[in-house]
Parts: C-alpha cells; structure tokens; sequence
C-alpha cells in the first residue's frame, strides 16, 4: 500500500513543482523597457535618429516617449518650443525644416518599437510670449508677482485659465491627429506650491465658488482653508485630464494616454492621481529618490512612491520612471522590492536628462535582461 501511495503522490507532487516553477517564471519575467528622450540633447539630424533606434532595437527597448514640446528653459530653447511641424506653437530653433516627431515614428515603428509623445503642458515660455496674461502668478511676502521657478528663471502659465487649457489641448489634438503616435505622456500638470494661481481671473473665480480671496489664506500651516483651495485646484486638474482623454477619443480612440506624477505625498502641487486616474491607461510616478532626499527602498516599501501611487491609482496601470545612473546595487534592491510588493508592474521607464549615449543604453540592456 505504501508503494501503490508513492505512485499516486509522485506524478501530484511533480505537478506541484511544475506550478510553482511555472509561477515564479512568470513572476520574475523581465519588465518591459520604456526610455524617456529629451530631443534637444539627443536628436539634431536624421543620423542621430537612426542611431538611436539602431541601439535602442538591440537594447530591446519597447517604447520612446520623446519630448516632442521643450520642457525647460535652456539657455537655445526655452520652455514650450517645439520639434515638429506645429501650426500652432513656436518651432524650436535649429529645427526648422526637421521634423523630429516624424522622423522618429518612421524609423522607431520600422524597428517595431512605439513611440509615445511626451508633451509637457504649464511649463511653457513661448505659451507666454503668445499671451503675457497667462503666467501663472504666486504670492510672494504678501504680494501677487509672476512665478519664475524656485532658484531659477523659469515660466509657468496658470493650469487654471481656459485659455491656457485650450491652447495646450489644441497642441495635443494636432500631434493626435496628424501623428501616428502609439500614445501621450502629459508632464508639469501642476503647480509648484500652494501658493499659486494668485492671479486675478483665479482669485474671482474662487471667490466666486467660496467667497474667499485665496490671498488671505493662511497656507504656511494645514488647516480647513487650505485644504479647501487645495482640493479646488486638483478638482480642476482632473477635470483637465478628462477634457484631454475626450479630445483623444475623438481623434484617435485607440492610443493611450499617460501622466508622469510627483511623488503623491507632494500635495502642495495640487496633483492628485485619484482626480483623474480614471481617464488614464498608465500613471507614471518619478521614482527618482535621490532627486527628492530620499533611500532607495522609499521607491518600493509601504511609504514609497509606488505605493503612495497605487493607493491612488487603484487598478490604473504603473509605469515607475526610473534615473539610469543609479548602482546596480540599488537596482538589485529596487528591483527585488518590486517583485516582492508590485508584483503587477510589467513595465519601467529610464531617464536621462542628458544625452542618450550607448553605454547608458547598455546599461538599459542589461537592467531589460534581469
């Protein structure tokens, strides 16, 4: 009877460690690899472009979101100039006659990699040189003065104002529709603290809504106030992702539409995933510890921004954006800290904010090959 049991219970207990080699197989699949491109460092001639791809095909890289509308103010392109054949924003100088965009649809999809545009929406100079009334306006020592960036001189226009919100829309639907880009990845949807938008149309419309002048708030301290004017602003946000969802809809149905997020305990900036995750097929939160004075594991353990994005995302899709030139050791930890408690991330975007050259794209390589 014995023997007659062990025959029995062998081809069970194989069964079992096939399931559970089966499950850790598919629990340790290698994420798939997204790389954040910055056009101004990397891209300047079709050379470049293919270049590019050539690596980024062998690297097994699965998606470019390329910075398609300028996202900074560099000393050649500020803030809101674009790389491609725009009707309505300015083109960046050096790009005229180079559509950047186009270039690199052609020669990523030949390679059957996606391209996603990434296109920042309030950090926008030339937005500004269109129309002065609508740079975002912060409270200063108990005065209203235009917001230029903290330490540095940068423009920001007011995400509150309708035509703020129209002309960056009109951006998104002319790249939709006269792309065939895989996807958008919206970035600086937000503020940079509670103290802004101080200007006058936001002031009246808040007022309007509680009879309060935002300038009389208190908003060194957390109190009711405060929150209110908080909640308002990241209200309105979402309700900004939701008018883009539906413009996309209108053109292009099938691509998706993604957000890069501060970290989510930031709610000075007035970005709450939870307002619009439900106009999203991807959140993706800048896991960038170093940037923000934090250890590694804050990019996976209970407090960390993974965490502190799936709470509010719920079931939206995470896509981490990670800085390429972290140790090996602190990708073998973050790495095992995602398997263990993320389990349901498939994908990680790389950043880098220079130049992508091929010894940072091996090194993406090898991270696809863990």
């Amino acid at each position: 009877m014995k023997n007659m049991a062990d025959m029995l219970l062998r081809p069970l207990l194989l069964m079992a460690v096939l399931a559970g080699l089966t499950a850790c197989a598919t629990q340790q699949k290698p994420y798939a690899t997204e790389v954040i491109v910055r056009t101004a460092e990397n891209f300047h001639t079709h050379d470049d472009i293919v270049h590019f791809m050539e690596v980024a095909a062998s690297s097994k890289v699965a998606v470019i979101n390329l910075n398609v509308k300028n996202d900074e103010d560099g000393a050649i392109i500020p803030s809101g100039y674009v790389f491609y054949d725009s009707k309505i924003a300015p083109r960046a100088a050096g790009y005229h006659g180079f559509d950047v965009l186009q270039d690199v649809i052609d020669e990523a999809h030949k390679r059957n990699i996606q391209v996603r545009a990434w296109i920042p929406q309030f950090h926008d100079k030339a937005a500004i040189e269109i129309n002065g009334a609508w740079q975002m306006k912060s409270l200063v020592n108990g005065d209203v003065v235009p917001f230029q960036g903290a330490g540095s001189l940068e423009y920001f226009v007011n995400p509150l104002h309708p035509e703020v919100q129209a002309y960056q829309r009109s951006i998104i639907r002319e790249i939709v529709s006269r792309y065939n880009v895989d996807g958008v990845v919206l970035d600086w949807l937000r503020f940079d603290d509670f103290n802004m938008d101080m200007g006058d149309l936001t002031r009246e419309a808040y007022r309007q809504r509680f009879g309060v002048d935002p300038v009389s708030i208190d908003l060194t301290t957390d109190n009711e106030e405060r929150r209110q004017w908080g909640e308002w602003r990241t209200d309105q946000i979402g309700d900004y992702v939701k008018a883009v969802r539906d413009d996309i809809k209108q053109i292009k149905p099938g691509i998706s539409l993604g957000v890069y997020i501060l970290p989510p305990e930031f709610s000075e900036v007035g970005q709450d995933v939870a307002k619009f995750k439900d106009y999203l097929d991807f959140v993706s939160p800048m896991a960038y510890f170093r940037d923000w004075g934090f250890e590694s594991r804050w990019v996976y353990n209970d407090s960390g921004i993974l965490s502190q994005t799936r709470r509010k995302a719920r079931d939206t899709a995470i896509v981490p954006a990670f800085d390429v030139h972290w140790t090996d050791a602190q990708y073998r930890e973050i790495y095992r800290g995602m398997r263990d408690l993320h389990p349901g991330t498939e994908s990680v975007a790389f950043f880098l904010y220079g130049k992508w050259d091929d010894e940072a794209m091996g090194k993406v390589r090898l991270l696809g090959e863990w």
